[in-house]
Protein backbone atom coordinates (compact mmCIF):
# COMPACT_ATOMS: atom_id res chain seq x y z
CA UNK A 1 0.00 0.00 0.00
CA UNK A 2 1.51 3.64 -0.60
CA UNK A 3 0.36 6.96 0.87
CA UNK A 4 1.82 10.20 0.30
CA UNK A 5 3.88 11.50 3.46
CA UNK A 6 1.33 13.88 4.71
CA UNK A 7 -2.42 14.03 5.06
CA UNK A 8 -2.94 17.69 5.49
CA UNK A 9 -1.24 20.88 4.36
CA UNK A 10 -2.02 24.42 5.50
CA UNK A 11 -0.92 26.83 3.01
CA UNK A 12 -0.22 30.31 3.85
CA UNK A 13 -1.41 32.94 1.16
CA UNK A 14 0.39 36.12 0.03
CA UNK A 15 3.88 35.41 -0.26
CA UNK A 16 3.76 31.69 -0.72
CA UNK A 17 0.93 30.96 -3.15
CA UNK A 18 0.99 34.68 -4.95
CA UNK A 19 4.03 36.60 -5.26
CA UNK A 20 1.95 39.49 -3.54
CA UNK A 21 3.90 40.07 -0.20
CA UNK A 22 6.10 42.97 -1.12
CA UNK A 23 3.30 44.94 -2.68
CA UNK A 24 1.02 44.45 0.54
CA UNK A 25 4.16 45.80 3.00
CA UNK A 26 4.58 48.71 0.43
CA UNK A 27 0.87 49.44 0.79
CA UNK A 28 1.35 50.43 4.37
CA UNK A 29 3.78 53.52 3.39
CA UNK A 30 1.07 54.55 0.48
CA UNK A 31 -1.37 55.27 2.60
CA UNK A 32 0.44 56.71 5.23
CA UNK A 33 2.25 60.50 4.55
CA UNK A 34 6.03 60.06 3.79
CA UNK A 35 6.42 61.97 7.57
CA UNK A 36 5.20 58.75 9.14
CA UNK A 37 7.39 56.36 7.34
CA UNK A 38 10.18 55.35 9.58
CA UNK A 39 7.31 54.55 11.98
CA UNK A 40 5.91 52.33 9.73
CA UNK A 41 8.65 50.78 8.53
CA UNK A 42 9.52 50.45 12.80
CA UNK A 43 6.20 48.45 13.22
CA UNK A 44 7.01 45.98 10.32
CA UNK A 45 10.30 45.48 11.56
CA UNK A 46 8.62 44.72 15.24
CA UNK A 47 6.02 42.44 13.84
CA UNK A 48 6.27 41.38 9.86
CA UNK A 49 3.46 38.97 9.78
CA UNK A 50 0.57 41.22 11.53
CA UNK A 51 -2.32 41.65 11.05
CA UNK A 52 -3.71 44.83 9.71
CA UNK A 53 -6.26 45.23 12.65
CA UNK A 54 -2.79 45.25 14.83
CA UNK A 55 -0.39 47.20 12.94
CA UNK A 56 -1.91 50.12 11.86
CA UNK A 57 -3.35 51.45 15.63
CA UNK A 58 0.22 51.15 16.51
CA UNK A 59 1.35 53.15 12.95
CA UNK A 60 -1.24 55.52 14.02
CA UNK A 61 -0.30 55.96 17.45
CA UNK A 62 3.24 56.33 16.61
CA UNK A 63 2.56 59.35 13.98
CA UNK A 64 0.15 61.06 16.85
CA UNK A 65 2.65 60.31 19.22
CA UNK A 66 5.35 62.65 16.61
CA UNK A 67 2.57 65.08 15.85
CA UNK A 68 2.41 63.82 12.52
CA UNK A 69 -0.80 65.25 10.82
CA UNK A 70 -3.28 62.34 9.29
CA UNK A 71 -5.82 62.52 6.83
CA UNK A 72 -8.90 62.26 8.45
CA UNK A 73 -9.98 58.52 6.77
CA UNK A 74 -10.38 54.99 8.19
CA UNK A 75 -6.70 53.61 7.40
CA UNK A 76 -7.77 50.29 7.69
CA UNK A 77 -10.10 50.31 5.18
CA UNK A 78 -7.88 52.34 3.19
CA UNK A 79 -5.24 49.54 3.51
CA UNK A 80 -7.63 46.99 2.28
CA UNK A 81 -8.58 49.07 -0.79
CA UNK A 82 -5.04 49.23 -2.08
CA UNK A 83 -3.76 46.23 -1.15
CA UNK A 84 -6.63 44.43 -2.81
CA UNK A 85 -5.65 45.89 -5.26
CA UNK A 86 -2.13 44.83 -5.26
CA UNK A 87 -2.84 40.99 -4.40
CA UNK A 88 -5.03 40.74 -7.18
CA UNK A 89 -3.14 42.15 -10.00
CA UNK A 90 0.38 39.82 -8.38
CA UNK A 91 1.31 36.85 -10.19
CA UNK A 92 0.82 33.22 -9.11
CA UNK A 93 4.13 32.18 -7.82
CA UNK A 94 5.43 29.70 -10.68
CA UNK A 95 3.14 26.52 -10.94
CA UNK A 96 0.94 27.01 -7.81
CA UNK A 97 -1.99 26.17 -9.77
CA UNK A 98 -0.50 23.07 -11.21
CA UNK A 99 0.61 21.86 -7.64
CA UNK A 100 -2.92 22.84 -6.15
CA UNK A 101 -4.13 20.64 -8.70
CA UNK A 102 -1.95 17.85 -8.29
CA UNK A 103 -2.28 17.76 -4.29
CA UNK A 104 -5.39 17.98 -3.77
CA UNK A 105 -6.63 14.65 -4.45
CA UNK A 106 -3.91 13.03 -2.66
CA UNK A 107 -4.39 15.12 0.96
CA UNK A 108 -6.40 17.93 2.47
CA UNK A 109 -5.46 21.46 1.54
CA UNK A 110 -5.82 24.15 3.41
CA UNK A 111 -5.18 28.67 3.70
CA UNK A 112 -4.79 30.27 6.13
CA UNK A 113 -3.70 33.80 6.21
CA UNK A 114 -3.46 36.69 8.57
CA UNK A 115 -5.45 38.68 5.42
CA UNK A 116 -9.01 39.39 7.19
CA UNK A 117 -10.96 36.07 5.70
CA UNK A 118 -13.40 37.44 3.55
CA UNK A 119 -10.83 39.17 1.79
CA UNK A 120 -8.42 35.87 1.06
CA UNK A 121 -11.92 34.47 0.19
CA UNK A 122 -12.44 36.18 -2.44
CA UNK A 123 -8.76 36.40 -3.50
CA UNK A 124 -8.73 32.49 -3.76
CA UNK A 125 -12.04 32.38 -5.57
CA UNK A 126 -10.99 34.98 -7.87
CA UNK A 127 -7.85 32.48 -8.61
CA UNK A 128 -10.40 29.43 -9.43
CA UNK A 129 -8.61 27.46 -6.60
CA UNK A 130 -12.08 26.88 -4.37
CA UNK A 131 -12.38 23.03 -5.38
CA UNK A 132 -8.56 22.55 -4.32
CA UNK A 133 -9.09 23.68 -0.82
CA UNK A 134 -11.17 22.00 2.07
CA UNK A 135 -11.37 25.57 4.09
CA UNK A 136 -9.40 29.41 3.32
CA UNK A 137 -9.08 31.14 6.80
CA UNK A 138 -8.04 34.48 7.43
CA UNK A 139 -8.45 37.26 10.31
CA UNK A 140 -8.91 36.41 12.80
CA UNK A 141 -8.12 32.63 12.93
CA UNK A 142 -4.35 32.33 14.16
CA UNK A 143 -2.33 29.56 12.25
CA UNK A 144 -1.48 27.33 14.91
CA UNK A 145 -5.20 27.09 15.88
CA UNK A 146 -6.26 26.65 12.52
CA UNK A 147 -3.25 23.70 12.23
CA UNK A 148 -4.41 22.16 15.84
CA UNK A 149 -8.24 22.37 14.76
CA UNK A 150 -7.03 19.82 10.96
CA UNK A 151 -5.29 17.80 13.26
CA UNK A 152 -8.23 17.13 15.90
CA UNK A 153 -11.05 17.23 13.89
CA UNK A 154 -9.17 14.44 11.48
CA UNK A 155 -7.50 12.58 14.66
CA UNK A 156 -4.69 12.83 12.63
CA UNK A 157 -0.63 12.12 13.23
CA UNK A 158 1.00 15.77 13.75
CA UNK A 159 4.57 14.99 11.75
CA UNK A 160 1.84 13.98 8.67
CA UNK A 161 0.47 17.52 8.66
CA UNK A 162 2.54 20.24 6.97
CA UNK A 163 2.57 24.23 7.07
CA UNK A 164 3.71 26.03 4.10
CA UNK A 165 4.77 29.35 4.62
CA UNK A 166 7.16 32.41 3.83
CA UNK A 167 6.43 34.14 7.60
CA UNK A 168 7.42 33.61 11.27
CA UNK A 169 3.98 33.08 12.15
CA UNK A 170 3.54 29.95 9.55
CA UNK A 171 7.16 28.59 11.12
CA UNK A 172 5.82 29.49 15.15
CA UNK A 173 2.44 28.04 13.65
CA UNK A 174 4.03 24.42 12.95
CA UNK A 175 6.25 24.44 15.53
CA UNK A 176 3.83 25.09 18.59
CA UNK A 177 2.08 21.57 16.84
CA UNK A 178 5.17 19.62 16.19
CA UNK A 179 4.08 19.62 12.43
CA UNK A 180 6.54 19.91 9.28
CA UNK A 181 6.96 23.44 7.56
CA UNK A 182 8.50 24.34 4.60
CA UNK A 183 9.87 28.07 4.34
CA UNK A 184 9.24 29.90 0.86
CA UNK A 185 11.83 32.76 1.03
CA UNK A 186 12.61 32.72 -2.87
CA UNK A 187 9.76 31.91 -5.73
CA UNK A 188 11.31 28.40 -6.57
CA UNK A 189 11.04 27.05 -3.08
CA UNK A 190 6.97 26.20 -3.84
CA UNK A 191 8.32 23.62 -6.02
CA UNK A 192 10.60 22.26 -3.93
CA UNK A 193 8.09 22.35 -1.29
CA UNK A 194 5.76 20.27 -3.75
CA UNK A 195 8.01 17.89 -4.55
CA UNK A 196 8.23 16.63 -0.70
CA UNK A 197 4.76 17.19 -0.26
CA UNK A 198 3.93 14.44 -3.14
CA UNK A 199 6.72 12.24 -1.92
CA UNK A 200 5.56 8.44 -1.30
CA UNK A 201 5.83 6.88 1.28
CA UNK A 202 5.56 2.88 0.31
Amino acid sequence: MTSTRFDAVIFDFDGTLVASAPAKRQAFFDIFPAQAAAIVAAVLTDDPDGSRHVVIPRMIAGARARAIALVDQNYVTRYGEVSEQAVAAAPELPGATELLRRLSPLMELHVCSNTPQDTVRRHVAARGWNSYFKGVDGYPTAKRDRIAAVIATHNLVPSRVAMVGDGISDEEAAAANACAFFAIRAPEDLMRAGQSLEEINV
